[in-house]
Formats: C-alpha cells, sequence, structure tokens
C-alpha cells in the first residue's frame, strides 16, 4: 500500500468557517496582524512555519481508502466549513466503516479501569442537535472503499472474548434499512416541516419558515451552514442544511443521525448547543448556537504559538468538557484547534460531533485526524475514552509550539511517528506542560493519564492546573486571554464569504430514501 493512499477515508465536517479576517485582543502572545486564513479554501497566510502540503487527491486500488485534506495551506477542494458542516474544513481526517479484518487483531487483554461516571451540574437533556456528518466514499464511486456492512462477530473474534459489546459504527448501505417503515403519522407531521419543542418558556412549535437566513458562513461535501435569525426571539443561530442525496450517496445516514442524537442528550457551557432539527424532501436542517469568534485554529496560525497561560485556559474548558462527555460514556474522536470555536466572551466551544460515539465497552472503528490518532486506534486493538485523553496531549503540544508533535508530510509517516512515541521537544516548553503532554502521551492506554482508576480527576490535579478552581472553569469566571472582535452576536467577519448565488437548490428524495430519516 503506497503512502500516497493512507491520507483519508474521509473528512469530517469541521468547526468554524475557515476563519475569515480575524482581529483578537489578546492578553498573551497576541493573534498578530490578521490573515485570511481558511480550512480548506481560498489562500492562507501563516505566521508558523507550520504548513501542510496536500498530496494528489487520487485513489490506489490495492487501498481502503481514498484522500480528502484539509488543513494544507489552504488548498484542498472540498471547501471550508463552519459549525461542523462538511467534508474538507481544517486538518487531516480519517474515518472507516468498521471491517472485519483489523490490521492487527492480538487485542490488549488488559483492561482499563473506567472512572465511576460522575454528576455533571449541568446534565439535563436538552433539545438540540448538531450533525456534522463525515464525508466517506461509495462504493459506487471507489472501488478501494472499506467494506461497510461486516459483522460486528468477526471483529470480536479478535478480542478472543465472548460477551464483548462491540457496536458498529459503519453506515448502514440503503438495502440493509430496506425493512424501516414510516408511521403515518409521522410523516404527516415531517411534511409540515414543524415540531414541539419543549423550551424554558413552555412547549414551541419550531418550523422552518420561523428562521430568516441571512448568509452562508461555511460549506462541506454535504452542504452549507448559514447565519440565521430566529423570528420569534430575535435570535442568531447557525442553520446546518444538508442534501440527503449526498448523505445517503456517501452511506452517512447513521453518523448524521447517531450525532444529532448525542447533541440533543447533552448540555454543557464548552459544547456547542441544538436547539431543533427536521427535514424536507431535500434536505436535512439542524438549528444550534451561532458562535461568531471563529476557529481556534485561526488564532493559533495568527499568532504562531500560545503562551503556557494561554493554552491552559482552553486546555481546561477542554478537560472540563470531556469529563462530562465521558461521565456520559460518549466518546468524542475529533478534537483537534479546528473543532473549537471561540465565542463573543472567549470561552471555547465544542462542535462537530461526527464522530462520537455512546460507548457500551470498546470500538474499532478508524475515524479521527491523522496528527491526533492515538496508537490503538492505528493499531486496530479497539478503543474508548483514552483517545481524547491522548488528543488533548497533542492538542497542547500544537498549542505551546505551534504544531503537532508528529508530524509528516504523508499520513503513513504520521502513524510510524505515532507508534514510535518519539517526541521532539522546544527547548524552552514549560517543563509542568511538558510533564502534563507525557503522561497523555502515552502508547499503553492503561497508563495514561486520564484512563486511569479517577479519571479525568487526575488530570485536573496536575501540576500545571493546580491554580486551577474547577467550578470557575465550569462557570466561566476565569479571565479568557483572547477576546474576538465582533460588534454583535449576528457578526461574520470571522467567516469566509461564499457567493449566494453558487447554491443550487438538491434534488428531492423519493419515499424509499426518505424514511432512512423517520426519526430526524
Amino acid at each position: 500500500m503506497s503512502a500516497a493512499a493512507c491520507a483519508r477515508f474521509c473528512t469530517p465536517l469541521t468547526a468554524g468557517g475557515g476563519g475569515g479576517a480575524n482581529k483578537a485582543k489578546s492578553n498573551t502572545s497576541g493573534t498578530g496582524s490578521s490573515s485570511k486564513l481558511t480550512t480548506g479554501t481560498g489562500n492562507s497566510s501563516m505566521t508558523s512555519s507550520y504548513k501542510k502540503k496536500s498530496p494528489a487527491s487520487d485513489t490506489n486500488t490495492e487501498a481502503s481508502f481514498t484522500f480528502k485534506l484539509g488543513r494544507a495551506n489552504g488548498s484542498s477542494g472540498n471547501g471550508s466549513s463552519s459549525h461542523g458542516v462538511g467534508g474538507g474544513g481544517g486538518g487531516h481526517s480519517v474515518a472507516s466503516s468498521e471491517s472485519s479484518d483489523p490490521l492487527e487483531s492480538d487485542y490488549s487483554e488488559e483492561e482499563e479501569e473506567e472512572p465511576e461516571p460522575k454528576p455533571e451540574q449541568s446534565s439535563h437533556v436538552s433539545s438540540r442537535s448538531s450533525s456534522s456528518a463525515t464525508t466517506t466514499t461509495s462504493s459506487a464511486d471507489h472501488e478501494n472503499e472499506v467494506d461497510e456492512e461486516e459483522d460486528d462477530d468477526d471483529e470480536n473474534d479478535g478480542d478472543g472474548r465472548d460477551g464483548d459489546d462491540v457496536t458498529n459504527d459503519s453506515n448502514e448501505s440503503i438495502e440493509e434499512d430496506d425493512g424501516n417503515e414510516t408511521d403515518d403519522e409521522e410523516d404527516e407531521d415531517d411534511s409540515d416541516e414543524s415540531s414541539s419543542v419543549q423550551t424554558a418558556k413552555g412547549v414551541r412549535k419550531y418550523h422552518l419558515d420561523d428562521y430568516q437566513i441571512i448568509k452562508t458562513v461555511g460549506t462541506g461535501t454535504f452542504g452549507r451552514v448559514c447565519l440565521c435569525r430566529d423570528r420569534i426571539s430575535e435570535k442568531y443561530c447557525a442553520m446546518k442544511i444538508l442534501a440527503m442525496t449526498e448523505v445517503i450517496r456517501l452511506k452517512q445516514i447513521e453518523h448524521v443521525k447517531n450525532e444529532r442524537n448525542i447533541l440533543r442528550e447533552i448540555r454543557h457551557p464548552f459544547v456547542i448547543s441544538l436547539e431543533w432539527s427536521t427535514k424536507d424532501d431535500s434536505n436535512l436542517y439542524m438549528i444550534f448556537d451561532y458562535v461568531c469568534g471563529g476557529e481556534l485554529f485561526t488564532y493559533l496560525r495568527n499568532a504562531g504559538k500560545f503562551t503556557s497561560q494561554t493554552s491552559n485556559f482552553f486546555a481546561a474548558e477542554i478537560v472540563s468538557a470531556l469529563e462530562y462527555l465521558h461521565s456520559l460514556q460518549i466518546v468524542y474522536r475529533d478534537l483537534k484547534p479546528e473543532n473549537l470555536l471561540i465565542n463573543r466572551d472567549g470561552h471555547l466551544k465544542i462542535t462537530d460531533f461526527g464522530f462520537a460515539k455512546k460507548l457500551r465497552d470498546r470500538t474499532w472503528t478508524l475515524c479521527g485526524t491523522p496528527e491526533y490518532i492515538a496508537p490503538e486506534i492505528i493499531q486496530s486493538k479497539g478503543h474508548n475514552k483514552a483517545v481524547d485523553w491522548w488528543a488533548l496531549g497533542v492538542l497542547i503540544y500544537e498549542m505551546l509550539v505551534g504544531y503537532p508533535p508528529f508530524y509528516d508530510e504523508q499520513p503513513f509517516g504520521i502513524y510510524e511517528k505515532i507508534l514510535s512515541g518519539k517526541i521532539e521537544w522546544e527547548r524552552h516548553m514549560d517543563p509542568i506542560a511538558k510533564d502534563l503532554i507525557k503522561k497523555l502521551l502515552v502508547n499503553d492506554r492503561t497508563k495514561r493519564l486520564g484512563n486511569m482508576k479517577n479519571g479525568a480527576d487526575d488530570v485536573k490535579r496536575h501540576r500545571w492546573f493546580k491554580h486551577l478552581n474547577w467550578n470557575d472553569v465550569y462557570n466561566k469566571k476565569l479571565k479568557p486571554p483572547i477576546l474576538p472582535d465582533v460588534h454583535h452576536d449576528g457578526d461574520t467577519k470571522n467567516f469566509d464569504d461564499y457567493p449566494e448565488q453558487d447554491w443550487k437548490p438538491a434534488k428531492a428524495v423519493d419515499q424509499r430514501d426518505l424514511q432512512y430519516f423517520n426519526d430526524f
């Protein structure tokens, strides 16, 4: 298998709209002069030396996957995306359906101790959805696609244990869902494109006509994200519009529905919030928070790297969010700067839950962004929530240094460096931060900080965070080091401009295909 074939199974829907001209006030190293930087389109001007080249987007008949590149100096062809709308936005991302022939079948028998789920301060269920489906190539388009219809039992054989709960991330083919039946009453409601949702002020019946579309702030493989305004509440929102024909063609039905279901369940100050979702004959619609500050990725590229103080602030908010998600047995699996949006108040929002999954035990899906993938994912040994703590270590390193600890021109080279565990350390790196990164980037997941007996508490008690009051972190009482330059809640200056006339109406799907989204 050639190295040029290993870049990507797919590109997830990424957060943020690629960054427009960001002008930020910084209490640390500053964000420097603003540059027109997008994750996937346009020309990027980076102050950092970390610039990726995009290999040619070709396919290899010997490989099980194809290319779709992002972070590459603005050279990807799929377009940037905002609030997690389609493929092609920042960062290499890998996704694969589960295969019955994993790269290795000698799974580790030493199971890590899972922390007991802890009640969160704000854990009530909210009616929200932000679907950031991933983009995989359909078998009709590429002969080298991973088989997406293998049985879970075949995957369990490699583990050698009976009774493992192995969930299948693979996207079910259209034929497999043929037995789904549509309830007449549900069809009637769906055709009305409205639904009732419990809100703080009572039950509200939502309708698409309630939203005035203002402009496009992000694009992707499946569609686009638009800034819109709720005519009733006058609140600015982000409307994600996904073409059902593309979701079906790329076999992303289950990923789209899975992300929406997860985001409907969760509520946390550092996670994107979903208000409502619906569909018509052509598109899926999701209404969620509009985060006007843009991507953390853009601020990091403008600054070159962050100070230890700035990195500590953002890392703490991520730890708070991961602890909450893990308490609900949810693994995120796509932590990277492109999926972290900065709100007007300077605090983070994690977006793009296209790879997120509710775990029963372990999962075998090969997914994520190459630079951020944990060793156990590469080795197909089955993985769990420990992969998020690995990704946190990579993210902290990238914030402090300006580029990831494992980098190569080709993903195969990245994977080799990850498995070797060799990291080049800057001479003047904060030694306490370095110690935390080392404990997060441990190849043996059973010894990885965050995945041992005390769970997230081990991370929170590390010396790098010793000055923090974690209740203050959760309640957003810490002073943000970066304040986005925005003038009102509907400001779009931190996202690129897109020609509205380029958008063509999506084709309507027939009733047979529409039934796959009965519960949407």
